[in-house]
């Protein structure tokens, strides 16, 4: 048998999940920090052992080819065709593919996520002088198969195909998984000499199943989803996020002056948790190392460059330094309980950064000044992102609230963007990963003292109107 290719129509508009595909195409928008189509790629490579890859593109084709190339950073050959003309539908991408491939190919649609799926089970069968597979899912999500195709099958062969099913037709869960022979172009371009329109591809199957055409059933396992809007993207991200969690490395950046009377408690606590890999405490330039850091032996005592003097510069810096996937925040004093991490990881699979709320009354203690006016000005601007950003279905009662976690690559979408050096610096971060289309979530913590030295310094009119400027500049896109 020839060797085996990979095909990946990639043209589609993906209007289902605008406003995220505005700018980008659906295979481009990112699961666990990847892009979707990385993923397919992977499987092709890994499972297959596919080193020939075509990528059907369209419009927005750029950004695929240019984080793509060709293919050698990957492991792979990667080539293009360009699609210009998508309303004709996928029936008519899947077409291109014979411009380039004249023996049997893998076809993934670039819109679908995979997880711990068994394709490599395809390297053990052929097409031989039949039209191919098509891979299957056994699910009793009636609302998934609807959204998706179904088949009917008959003596182990796909008698029928049916996209998109109004009536629940069994639990057969068609993906877009196909072991094809060429063959399959004589179909479609048949289809399309008949109209100037769309062509509907499973509709094209079908046709070929009718006219006698053996195409086989391939049962796949495993994590499976169709990325068509914001919900099945965010549940995409939930099962790999998931799968990432139990083995991330965590990273802990405490900014600090190297004189809080609560830093050696802090940076102990933290020594002694044991999901947590290192900790980065960021102290001006020239600050020295205090004996009490000797016996932490995952603590490391960080200098700032010249002239990086500032809370949201000095978070930048640990960020930058930092080497875990997962990224925590904090101040130097002990304002926070380092125990209250466990809050963050327990909804991080949920989002690409968890933030603290200092707003829950119950957690507030006493002397800590998170009362009043400083709580009320909080959520003021915590209910104005909400507001300007009504779309991202966002809540916030606490936008400066300094003890975070996010994801590492979450932080480096978003990091050129982050241009404040004071205490705007973590009103940035949360509007960016808004702004880039990422899950935000807030979750209460303690809030045992406040900071003295950041109050002085930030807790004033000036600086509650700085970030409510950061605000209006951001929805209005100047910055």
């Amino acid at each position: 048998m020839p060797e085996l290719v990979g095909l990946i129509p990639a043209a589609g508009k993906g209007t289902r999940a605008y406003p995220y595909t505005k700018r980008i195409p659906k295979g481009m928008l990112k699961v666990g920090g990847k892009p979707i189509l990385e993923h397919l790629v992977a499987i092709q490579r890994d499972q297959l052992g596919i080193r020939q890859i075509y990528i059907i593109v369209g419009d927005l084709g750029d950004a695929i080819t240019e984080h793509f190339g060709d293919g050698s950073r990957f492991g792979v050959r990667i080539d293009y065709l360009q699609n210009d003309a998508i309303h004709r539908g996928l029936g008519y991408s899947v077409s291109m593919g014979q411009r380039a491939i004249d023996g049997p190919f893998l076809l993934m649609l670039s819109d679908e996520y995979y997880q711990d799926t068994d394709h490599s089970r395809l390297k053990d069968v052929t097409v031989d002088g039949g039209l191919g597979f098509c891979g299957l899912m056994e699910t009793r999500d009636w609302n998934s198969i609807s959204r998706n195709y179904t088949v009917t099958l008959t003596d182990g062969r796909v008698s029928r195909l049916v996209e998109k099913p109004r009536q629940h037709e069994g639990d057969l869960l068609g993906t877009g998984t196909f072991l094809l022979s060429p063959r399959i172009f004589s179909y479609l371009n048949d289809a399309l000499s008949r109209t100037e329109g769309a062509v509907d591809f499973i509709g094209v199957l079908d046709d070929a199943v009718q006219a006698g055409e053996e195409l086989k059933p391939f049962n796949l396992q495993g994590n499976y989803v169709n990325v068509n809007d914001v919900d099945s993207l965010n549940w995409a991200n939930f099962l790999k996020r998931s799968q990432q969690l139990p083995t991330a490395t965590i990273s802990v950046v405490i900014q600090s002056l190297g004189v809080e009377e609560g830093l050696p408690l802090l940076a102990a606590d933290f020594n002694e948790i044991a999901r947590v890999n290192e900790v980065l405490i960021v102290v001006p330039q020239g600050t020295a190392e205090p004996e009490w850091m000797e016996p932490l032996s995952k603590v490391c005592w960080l200098e700032a460059p010249p002239g990086v003097t500032e809370y949201g510069n000095m978070i930048a810096y640990g960020l930058d330094q930092a080497s875990g996937d997962v990224l925590t925040v904090v101040e130097g004093y002990y304002s926070f309980y380092p125990s209250d991490l466990s809050k963050f990881l327990a909804y991080l699979a949920d989002a690409d950064l968890v933030l603290g709320t200092r707003t829950t009354r119950q957690l507030i203690q006493q002397g800590s000044r998170m009362r009043g006016r400083v709580r009320l000005a909080h959520i003021v601007l915590g209910k104005l992102i909400e507001i300007l950003w009504i779309g991202h279905r966002v809540r916030l009662t606490d936008v400066g609230c300094t003890y975070r976690v996010l994801w590492r690559d979450s932080y480096l979408d978003i990091r050129d963007r982050l241009k404040s050096s004071g205490p705007e610096y973590v009103l940035e971060m949360d509007i960016e990963t808004l702004r880039s289309r990422k899950r935000l979530i807030e979750v209460p913590v303690s809030f045992l003292n406040t900071n003295e030295v950041l109050a002085q310094r930030y807790q004033s009119v000036g600086v509650f109107f700085g970030m409510l400027g950061t605000i209006i500049r951001k929805r209005l896109g100047i910055d």
